[in-house]
């Protein structure tokens, strides 16, 4: 009684670093998805190459997480809730509207085709990030429950898991998987509290050994991100709950990217002004939209998050 006590008081109380390092993730991988012609210098690395430590940290993040809640015999069901019905959403969303636009002659598809590949590639994902492409990251994390399902005999997952391993790619990125797995480690061996000397020597040796002999397998970024949120993961400050928030920006940010982005080129091509404004106003347009499927109380688009 008293673990299971302990578990819920554990999962209801908030996390602002948790919080903080979640909506700071998110904001970079909207970086990512600008449309920009940097192919150099700081501002290629502010837009290509520090986002990745965004996705990096949320993997982490995960792991971390699920240890709260690894004996939920519920798992599936929940996950099913918050993640395949908000990704789903999330690209039938962009799907019709791409398709209508098409009947007018414009076509707004630079990686998949008008055929059969818009339902097993763009909506299902069975070999390649779907039409809404952050939302890839979604579809591997429900696949890892899905496993994990299966540890509480929930053999429903299988219906999922099955027809990836036939026709398809288990997961798009090994790396989502490899770090959730080491977010999970690091809070049941309490990586996180232990002493803080030790563990950034520890942590800045591993960084320095895998760039000079894993480069090749950009292992140290991973050792970067991992050092990065056992950094901040327990510090103490005060932050706002933006969980809801923060998931509906990471659905929604690229397709109101590609949807904007002709409109501002047309109105001043100057490649700096085209990256702060897509930026600018990805966040501040799912911001609106956010409000608005609050005030509709619309949940459900972000898995039951608010």
């Amino acid at each position: 009684m008293l673990q299971n006590s302990n578990m819920q008081n554990s999962l209801k109380s908030t996390n602002y670093p948790i919080e903080f390092m979640r909506i700071a993730g998110v904001i970079l991988i909207t970086f990512t998805h600008i449309k920009h012609d940097f192919t150099t210098g700081t501002v290629f690395f502010v837009l290509e190459d520090l986002p990745k430590f965004g996705t990096m940290v949320l993997s982490v993040i995960s792991g971390y997480l699920y240890y709260n809640y690894r004996y939920d015999a519920n798992l599936l069901s929940k996950k099913i809730k918050s993640l395949l019905i908000p990704y789903l959403i999330a690209n039938i969303a962009v799907l019709l509207p791409v398709l209508l636009i098409k009947a007018t002659g414009y076509n707004f598809l630079n990686r998949l085709t008008y055929d059969s590949s818009l339902i097993t590639e763009g909506l299902f994902a069975l070999t390649s990030p779907p039409i809404n492409p952050p939302t890839y990251f979604i579809r591997d994390l429900f696949i890892i429950f899905c496993f994990l399902s299966l540890i509480h005999k929930d053999y429903r997952a299988l219906l999922f898991i099955l027809p990836l391993l036939f026709f398809g790619k288990i997961f798009i990125r090994l790396d989502v998987v490899l770090l959730f797995i080491i977010g999970f480690i690091s809070h049941k061996f309490s990586w996180d509290t232990a002493n803080p000397v030790l563990k950034n020597i520890l942590l800045a040796a591993v960084i320095a050994l895998s760039y000079f002999f894993l480069k090749e397998y950009d292992f140290y970024k991973y050792a970067i991100a991992l050092c990065i949120f056992l950094n901040v993961v327990n510090l103490k400050f005060s932050f706002i709950k933006t969980g809801a928030y923060t998931y509906f920006l990471h659905l929604y940010h690229s397709p109101v990217i590609i949807f904007i982005f002709p409109a501002l080129n047309l109105i001043y091509p100057n490649p700096y002004f085209l990256a702060a404004s897509q930026i600018i106003l990805a966040i501040s347009i799912c911001y609106a939209m956010f409000r608005v499927i609050k005030k509709l109380n619309w949940s459900f688009v972000v898995g039951n998050r608010f």
